[in-house]
C-alpha cells in the first residue's frame, strides 16, 4: 500500500484537475473530489465536496482505503459514482414527494431532466472506471 503522499503528487501531476494553490495549502480538485496538502504540517486530507454544506466532509476510511491501494484516479471515480448515487436516491424521494403532493408536471420535468443528466455522468465516469480495471 502506497502513502497518501504518493496519491498527493499523483493529483499534482493529473492535468485534468483544477489547480487551487494558494499560499497555506496545495490542492486539487476533480469530481468533488479535493485533496490538500498543507505547506507547513505537510498534513494531506482529501475531501468530498458534494457533502457536508459549509465545510467539506472528509471522505470515509475506506474510500481512503480506495485511494491508497489503487491511487487517485481509481479514488475519485469510486467517490463520484457514490456522490451520484445518493443525488439518484434523493431525486427519486422528491419524484414521490411531488408525486404524492399533486404538483405541477413542470417539477416532474425537471426532476426527470436532472436524474438524466446524473445517470449519463454515472455512465460516463463507470466506463472510465472499468478502463481502469
Amino acid at each position: 500500500m502506497r502513502g497518501l503522499d504518493w496519491v498527493f503528487d499523483e493529483a499534482r501531476v493529473d492535468e485534468n484537475a483544477g489547480d487551487l494553490d494558494d499560499t497555506y495549502v496545495e490542492s486539487r480538485v476533480i469530481f468533488g473530489v479535493k485533496i490538500v496538502r498543507d505547506r507547513e504540517s505537510g498534513e494531506i486530507e482529501i475531501l468530498n465536496t458534494t457533502k457536508g454544506g459549509d465545510y467539506y466532509e472528509e471522505i470515509s476510511l475506506s474510500e481512503y482505503e480506495n485511494f491508497l491501494v489503487k491511487g487517485w484516479r481509481y479514488g475519485i471515480y469510486i467517490v463520484a459514482l457514490s456522490n451520484y448515487r445518493r443525488k439518484l436516491e434523493a431525486i427519486d424521494s422528491k419524484v414521490k414527494e411531488v408525486i404524492n403532493s399533486s404538483s405541477g408536471r413542470k417539477d416532474i420535468d425537471y426532476l426527470h431532466e436532472r436524474r438524466k443528466n446524473i445517470m449519463q455522468r454515472y455512465t460516463r465516469v463507470s466506463k472510465k472506471l472499468n478502463l481502469l480495471n
